[in-house]
């Protein structure tokens, strides 16, 4: 037992050490950002952008009669600064160094409430054992980007340091750390990545883009005891390397390597891969694959072949899934179902403004019993001009896991220059015979209105019903409210 608690606070101490080394390097990269900002702005460029959002709507399960009354503002601050080094030398952009710092707010005013009852849970609350969910939050501010970077220097060269989006052939993932990249060609580039996976407990941090698997949290023992399914929170560190190698013209390859480590081992080992080629500008094939190298196996890939040839197109895709969890869960252990999926689609401009298109998907999912196949098939058809816009799709299923159809219908209308009114109804049915409470048939319909304020600016309402034997009624709206100003 001595020894347990020892590591517990070798544990502890060890995590309060890292989160005081993630806020001091981004509180440094925030600050500095700040200062760059604080400098000659009139010689200099910079854009802020302010989104605000308001969701309002009802989450509910026909399998509980539980309400989950989600009452959701966003509130995002951007700011974005260019100072350039050097004077423009020809078409080849300057030398320059930018910073960019991105603050989010999400604040719930909610509520979990019984069905016809005034019985309501406190799900934040932990003296409250019975509804308490300690992933549950009323309210979050996080930074979702916040980073210094020199870019434009010799051999196509930067260097970002802080709060990054990280994107190459394995996916996204973002981090707190430093990335480079050179391109002593153009028909070669080389960038890595190195630094901590951002997590919900990391300094101003939420999850995203994280591996699949139970969540990790940092609780106290006795809001632990109240919630096993949640593991401890682990600094996760990422490092990935890429090489891009030709031009789209003929042919641009891509090949990365990315792995996550935390102080158990490895929990993720991946491997990218992906190809482009556009010989013509009526042909574009590309292809793209993702290994898993700790349990080998394919888990993400696609072959694609687009060809326009006005006023047709075409498209052959094939596409291949497998879910992947976190190595070291036992969620790793659980069964997966690997899906192909093939698609044949072509489309038709008949006029300049009158366009159709029909689309043949074929889907086959691996379960442990046998293999499920199912057939779909897609169309759909639009009208535009300069003012209005007016489209029908449809859709059907049928197959192993049970038949599946739906259509809808979609219109805008531009009354003047800043005002737009749009509307959409749609019908689906679902007969799933794993699912049966969820069989039925749902409407939805929406009215929105759209506000061109400025070039940089706009403002946007909907109102939304949906209906459904399993459910009911529900209604939702959403405001969104965008500003943007640069200098």
């Amino acid at each position: 037992m001595a020894r347990k608690q020892n590591l517990a606070l070798r544990a502890h101490g060890a995590r309060r050490r890292r989160l005081r080394t993630g806020n001091r390097a981004l509180r440094a990269s925030v600050l500095l950002a700040l200062c760059l900002c604080g400098g000659r702005l009139r010689a200099d460029d910079a854009h802020v952008d302010a989104t605000t959002t308001l969701q309002a709507y009802d989450v509910a399960s026909p399998a509980t009669s539980v309400v989950w009354t989600r009452r959701r503002l966003t509130q995002t601050l951007a700011l974005r600064y260019v100072k350039p080094l050097e004077e423009a030398q020809h078409a080849a952009p300057p030398a320059s160094v930018q910073a960019e710092v991105s603050l989010r707010l999400n604040q719930e005013f909610g509520q979990t409430c019984m069905v016809g009852d005034r019985l309501c849970f406190a799900v934040i609350d932990p003296a409250r054992r019975a509804s308490y969910t300690p992933i549950a939050s009323n309210g979050l501010l996080d930074l979702p980007l916040a980073y210094v970077e020199a870019r434009d220097l010799a051999y196509g060269s930067a260097v970002r340091l802080g709060r990054q989006y990280r994107y190459d052939a394995v996916g996204f993932t973002r981090i707190d750390g430093l990335s480079a990249r050179t391109a002593p060609s153009p028909l070669l580039m080389f960038e890595a990545g190195f630094g901590t996976l951002v997590r919900r407990d990391s300094v101003a941090g939420s999850d995203a883009f994280v591996p699949d698997g139970p969540p990790q949290l940092a609780l106290d023992a006795q809001e632990r005891a109240r919630a096993p399914y949640i593991q401890p929170d682990v600094a996760t560190w990422v490092a990935d390397a890429s090489m891009h190698v030709g031009d789209e013209r003929s042919l641009r390859a891509s090949a990365t390597y990315r792995t996550l480590l935390q102080s158990g081992g490895v929990i993720e080992r991946r491997i990218g891969a992906s190809a482009v080629s556009q010989p013509m500008e009526a042909l574009r094939m590309s292809v793209h694959g993702v290994f898993d190298a700790i349990d080998p196996a394919l888990v993400d890939a696609d072959v694609t072949t687009r060809v326009r040839l006005r006023p047709w197109d075409g498209e052959i895709a094939l596409e291949r899934h497998v879910p992947r969890f976190d190595a070291s869960s036992l969620w790793a252990y659980f069964d997966v179902a690997p899906t192909w999926l093939a698609t044949l689609a072509a489309g038709r401009q008949i006029t300049s403004g009158w366009d159709a298109r029909l689309a043949v998907r074929g889907r086959r999912t691996e379960l442990r019993a046998g293999a499920d196949h199912d057939l779909g098939v897609e169309a759909s058809s639009s009208l535009h001009d300069e003012r209005d816009q007016l489209g029908v799709s449809g859709f059907g299923w049928a197959g192993g896991t049970g038949p599946l159809w739906g259509a809808s219908a979609f219109g805008s209308h531009r009354m003047t220059s800043v005002v737009s009114l749009e509307g959409e109804l749609s019908l689906m049915r679902i007969d799933d015979p794993l699912r049966s409470a969820m069989q039925g048939t749902s409407l939805y319909e929406s009215l929105g209105a759209h506000f061109a304020l400025t070039a940089e600016s706009d403002c946007r309402v909907v109102l939304t019903h949906a209906h459904s034997g399993p459910i009911g009624e529900r209604l939702s709206l959403l405001a969104f409210l965008h500003l943007g100003a640069w200098r």
